[in-house]
Order: structure tokens, then C-alpha cells, then sequence
């Protein structure tokens, strides 16, 4: 039984997305998607309300963060433009 309850905990724990968790906020930081991520125009609380958001910014997309609050990052894309979105899949660019 034991085996069995650690075998469940382990397969788990295994399947967890590890993106969820955002890396450390750094104004100026360059940062990259690693998943398709929705982005607002008019800030993360358009999330909260039921909105869908304004686009998605693909896997792939660079950008430096602006500023961070309450979960929330603004940030400016290599084209100059300012989103925002909830860093749920995000990495620091290397």
C-alpha cells in the first residue's frame, strides 16, 4: 500500500506544469514566453472580470519588464509596445 501511495504522489507530482511559477521580478529584465500567453491592453484586472483578454503573445516572444504588482506585469515587446500580462509562463531570456 505504501508503494502504491508513493507511485500516485510521485506520477503527481511528475505531471505538474513547472511553468506556473514566475521567475524574480527585475524592472529592466529581459524576459521570454515559453507558452502561448494572453496579454491585456488595459491592465491584468481585465482577467478578473471576465474578459478574455486582447490577445496572445506566442512562445517565443521576447520583451523587458516595466513594472510588476499584485501578480500583474507591464510590459514593453521588442516592437515598443506595452501589455500586460500574469507571468504564468515566463522565463528569464538567457
Amino acid at each position: 500500500m505504501r508503494v502504491l501511495m508513493v507511485l500516485v504522489l510521485w506520477v503527481g507530482v511528475g505531471g505538474c506544469d513547472s511553468g506556473t511559477t514566475p521567475p524574480s521580478e527585475k524592472v529592466g529584465g529581459k524576459y521570454v514566453i515559453k507558452k502561448d500567453t494572453t496579454f491585456y491592453d488595459s491592465g491584468c484586472a481585465q482577467d478578473r472580470l471576465g474578459g478574455k483578454g486582447d490577445g496572445k503573445l506566442v512562445k517565443g516572444t521576447k520583451f523587458t519588464l516595466v513594472q510588476a504588482k499584485d501578480g500583474c506585469w507591464n510590459i514593453r515587446l521588442e516592437d515598443e509596445d506595452e501589455v500586460y500580462i500574469v507571468p504564468e509562463r515566463v522565463a528569464a531570456a538567457g
